[in-house]
């Protein structure tokens, strides 16, 4: 299936991307094993890449400030920051456009190949397979809604439906088709830097008019249905996935006839060291905010992950009977939503016996 390349995003983000996408691109020559140490260690410690290309900034407002009066950097700070939130909140909606079907994001210079090089290579820095059942196809001319499990820190499935030829796409084509869209919070659409990679990934605002325009317009949907608060119960050992009243990717794929397709990454909650302290305070301000605040690190008390190997178990489909599917323009019936929402963890928990490595999978 050939792709399309998408359209450019807005001036600003193009700008913030393409000076992330020079620090990667230069980085790109170091050995290899170096690189995959920074690209895991970048992807592991995700909202702090805004410190990359602020410390770039900060450094030539130093350099320009030493040859002309300039006012002082929290004047300069300020009005760019002012000037992101007012493009973000007001003037740019690209987080809210779903891609077509077939529109793919793909680098469109030598200074982005380079930098898609090194993205990629974080995918050699574990142990990574991929498990499913024999013979098991997912076509890019159907429609699927992925769920994804468990967030963790940080749910590096994901990864492997954002990214083309990453070894997921490589058993199953679906995102170098450009059929791929990812729903991520809000949230992650008001953060330098974190947005625009999100952006050029092909995420969409996990907001259902949003998901349900990304369906509309043929895109295949994956989530991590357990959010912020699965984040916060992530705890070394224990598999505990968020999923008794996250109804809505079931309610989505129902309405629009989509099979539902489960991926489970065994190993995820075991990439990081976490913490219980003031648990049930974060969980309130996480609950009432949406502000989640994990204690956690990985090695040498980084964002650097474990090297913990990944199982990544992908479901057979599950297909959506045409007479379950409502007329254009109304809901599904909630009794047929509480019945492929059962199956659906099933299955997960039939996936996760088989190859948990004899732990539980605990369904809140």
């Amino acid at each position: 299936m050939s792709t399309t390349p998408a359209p450019r995003l807005a001036p600003i983000s193009e700008g913030l991307a393409f000076t992330m996408s020079l620090i990667t691109c230069s980085l790109s020559f170091l050995p290899r094993s170096a690189q995959t140490v920074l690209s895991t260690f970048f992807v592991g410690g995700l909202f702090g890449l805004t410190l990359v290309p602020l410390s770039l900034l900060h450094g030539l407002l130093y350099l320009v400030k030493m040859h002309y009066d300039l006012p002082s950097y929290s004047i300069l700070y300020s009005i760019l920051l002012l000037t992101y939130v007012v493009f973000v909140n007001i003037l740019d909606s690209t987080h809210m456009r779903p891609l077509m079907k077939g529109v793919l994001r793909v680098p469109r210079n030598v200074v982005e190949r380079r930098s898609m090089m090194f993205w990629m290579t974080h995918f050699d820095y574990f142990p990574m397979s991929i498990h499913s059942s024999s013979g098991l196809s997912l076509s890019p001319s159907k429609q699927y809604v992925m769920g994804v499990h468990p967030h963790g820190i940080h749910c590096w499935a994901l990864n492997l439906l954002a990214f083309p030829d990453s070894p997921l796409d490589k058993r199953f084509p679906l995102v170098s088709a450009g059929t791929m869209t990812g729903l991520a919070a809000t949230v992650i659409f008001q953060i330098p830097v974190v947005r625009e990679l999100f952006l050029i990934q092909g995420y969409a605002d996990a907001r259902r008019a949003v998901a349900q325009k990304a369906m509309e317009n043929g895109r295949n949907l994956f989530i991590c249905t357990g959010g912020e608060e699965e984040s916060m119960r992530t705890v070394v050992g224990r598999d505990v996935v968020v999923l008794n009243k996250r109804k809505g990717f079931v309610r989505l794929a129902v309405a629009h006839g989509a099979a539902l397709v489960p991926v489970f990454g065994v190993g995820i909650s075991d990439l990081y060291t976490t913490y219980s302290f003031l648990l049930s305070f974060r969980m309130w301000l996480q609950k009432n905010t949406g502000v989640a605040l994990p204690i956690f690190h990985g090695r040498f008390l980084s964002p650097l992950p474990y090297k913990v190997p990944l199982k990544v178990l992908v479901g057979d489909p599950i297909e959506i009977d045409p007479t379950h599917m409502p007329a254009k323009g109304e809901k599904p019936d909630p009794k047929i939503v509480d019945l492929y929402h059962r199956k659906y963890i099933e299955q997960l928990k039939e996936m996760h016996k088989e190859h948990g490595g004899g732990r539980v999978l605990e369904v809140l």
